[in-house]
């Protein structure tokens, strides 16, 4: 199910404000409550996860394998580099940052882009394959106004606005991941959930 939300915001430049803002903003849609100094930021609180030690595979940016891990170690799940060392294995099958053209002048002239942030994941069971949750999609759209003639601030609202974005998708993800059911291996008697092959029928003679 595609989650999205779209903000218009003003084109003006991020400041070192904002970007705390960001964190902050991660740390309450997660629950937990953030304390923000001069030094970094740092998270309190839990946020329940039925998996303790967890493999992010496949293709992302350092940028948001970072904000990942670091949401996930502050609430006491480790990140593991093999999958035989995991518990659950989280796929980011495509992260995609693009901007598309949203309007033009009278003149033909751009005047805004809408910027999109997209991953694309799914989990499943290290030990036998199988698909916990299927593939899945979590994208964030904003659109900026554009103006040719301060073209470098531009580039920068864009990295600012993406970064923001990965924030949002993180805290989206981390949701879902919650939201898991881990799959029994056992039954309430301890014995295998695996039912027990059948005695063959001996052959008629």
């Amino acid at each position: 199910m595609t989650q999205h939300s779209k903000n218009q915001l003003p084109a003006t430049s991020m400041t070192r404000r904002h970007w705390l803002g960001g964190l902050a903003m991660l740390s309450a849609a997660l629950g937990l409550s953030a304390s923000l100094s001069a030094c970094g930021w740092r998270i309190r609180g839990k946020i329940e996860l039925p998996y303790k030690k967890i493999l992010i595979s496949g293709t992302l940016t350092p940028e948001l394998k970072n904000m990942m891990v670091m949401v996930l170690n502050v609430n006491d799940i480790q990140v593991v580099e093999a999958a035989k060392e995991s518990d659950l294995v989280l796929e980011i099958m495509s992260e995609q940052n693009a901007k598309q053209v949203l309007a033009y002048n009278t003149a033909g002239q751009i005047t805004s882009y809408r910027i999109i942030s997209r991953i694309v994941f799914r989990t499943f069971d290290p030990v036998t394959g199988i698909e916990i949750m299927p593939e899945s999609d979590i994208y964030q759209m904003r659109d900026l106004e554009f103006n040719q003639s301060n073209i470098q601030a531009f580039d920068q609202q864009v990295n600012d606005y993406v970064a923001n974005m990965r924030t949002d998708i993180v805290v989206q993800l981390m949701r879902r991941l919650a939201s898991i059911k881990k799959l029994p291996t056992e039954s309430s008697s301890g014995s295998s959930i695996i039912p027990p092959v059948a005695n063959p029928t001996p052959p008629a003679k």
